[in-house]
């Protein structure tokens, strides 16, 4: 017996993400890779805040002048690895709201490495703030992204990984570096990107007794679509402005650049489930550099019919939240999407039962490379399909060494637990 609940496409096409939840789980076959053998130095740190001594989160890692990159997590840890004929050259360290750094490479050791960031809150006349119409720079930004982003697609190279928490307790970790076919940003082009999974592997464990096991459908191919540049019709679309409220938050910095903070809220009286957060304009050229919005409260408890559209009747579903981070860097005189990551919690309890439980489901790419010279679309048979569970399409957690000159995103403590813990019983169980 098999039960599903999935997504239906989004409010208006922005959230994407597709949930399967099944009473069974598809055995795979271990796939097989070839070994990477690049030379490269591997430098660990940690992006720490210089004043209050807490962890930078999502910290863009990059090597100077180069399009090699990554993220730290949500520890504030970083993993990258650089190749040697990089290794007297220097790494960047940035965020919104802190004043971008540059350490050579040769500083880090084998060790441990701590990288502090100072903070740079620009202060903004008030009078300043009340000639900024929110609107106008939003209109004008969309009407810059010709000259801000590629008019000709490009290859990246990213690292994906969607996890699966019960409560406390992670029921799945699957990761994989991607080859991403990322379309032009041109406004007469209708081509979606298009992403294939160069390798990957999973840690999950379902027990006999588990009556409900939640699995993603679309994965990293899903992720794509929360590219608001390129699709902007929820959020920058001219269409929207009467459904939100718009206010200038002030001016912070990002990678040294003055960048605009644009707070919104949907109106009190749209009756739709829209969104509510941060957009934030690059100062002078007026590109998007980042986004950090959630599902509005205001509406909230109607988002979830646009979530799932099929679920077993004793079932009852609550949605508690969706948070979404985007960010962009500037490479050259050109800006190229940089992290993507998607929460989403719920709440699930069955009737005439006394416990619930809550899930989160979290799924991420950090783009850490990218190449305008050779650009191949993946074959057909190759494509990531939007009908696709990711899951179901790698093998077992088994080396350690597995990603080899690969950048990654630095697991979570907890997330390493979790993939120890869950190894050890799939082995008992074989």
């Amino acid at each position: 017996m098999k039960t599903t609940i999935f997504h239906k496409s989004t409010f208006a096409g922005f959230l994407t993400l597709l949930l399967f939840f099944s009473l069974s789980v598809k055995a795979n076959s271990p796939s097989k890779f070839s070994t990477d053998s690049t030379q490269y130095i591997a430098v660990r740190g940690t992006v720490i805040n210089s004043e209050t001594r807490n962890p930078v989160v999502f910290a863009s890692i990059f090597v100077e002048g180069t399009k090699i990159g990554t993220v730290s997590n949500s520890n504030g840890k970083f993993l990258i690895k650089i190749p040697l004929k990089y290794q007297k050259d220097r790494l960047g360290i940035s965020s919104m709201g802190f004043k971008t750094r540059f350490v050579p490479v040769s500083y880090f050791n084998e060790v441990f490495n701590k990288v502090y960031l100072n903070p740079a809150i620009i202060p903004i006349r008030e009078v300043i703030i009340r000639h900024l119409d929110p609107e106008h720079l939003l209109s004008a930004a969309v009407d810059k992204i010709p000259l801000n982003y590629l008019d000709k697609p490009v290859m990246m190279t990213g690292f994906y990984r969607e996890s699966i928490r019960k409560n406390r307790k992670y029921l799945s970790v699957a990761e994989a570096v991607l080859n991403i076919y990322k379309s032009s940003y041109n406004k007469n082009s209708f081509a979606n990107d298009k992403i294939s999974i160069y390798k990957g592997r999973k840690a999950q464990y379902v027990r006999k007794r588990d009556t409900l096991v939640v699995k993603f459908q679309g994965g990293p191919l899903s992720l794509s679509y929360f590219d608001v540049v390129k699709n902007n019709d929820d959020i920058l679309s001219q269409d929207m402005y009467d459904y939100y409220i718009y206010k200038i938050d002030g001016v912070i910095m990002l990678d040294n650049r003055e960048t605009y903070v644009i707070s919104f809220d949907q109106k009190d009286t749209v009756q739709l489930p829209l969104f509510k957060g941060k957009i934030y304009l690059d100062a002078k050229s007026l590109a998007v550099a980042g986004l950090k919005v959630e599902v509005s409260p205001k509406q909230l408890n109607k988002a979830l019919s646009y979530i799932i559209r099929k679920k077993p009747a004793g079932l009852k579903a609550t949605l508690l939240g969706i948070h979404i981070l985007v960010k962009y860097r500037k490479i050259g005189d050109k800006w190229y999407l940089n992290y993507v990551r998607n929460e989403t919690d719920l709440r699930f309890k069955w009737k005439k039962k006394l416990f619930r439980s809550d899930y989160t489901i979290t799924a991420e790419t950090a783009i850490t490379n990218i190449d305008t010279k050779h650009v191949v679309k993946p074959k057909f048979n190759e494509r990531f399909k939007p009908n696709e569970i990711f899951s179901e399409k790698v093998s077992n957690f088994s080396d350690p060494n597995f990603w080899g000159a690969s950048n990654v995103i630095e697991p979570e403590a907890s997330i390493q637990s979790a993939i120890k813990k869950i190894s050890r019983k799939l082995k008992r169980r074989r």
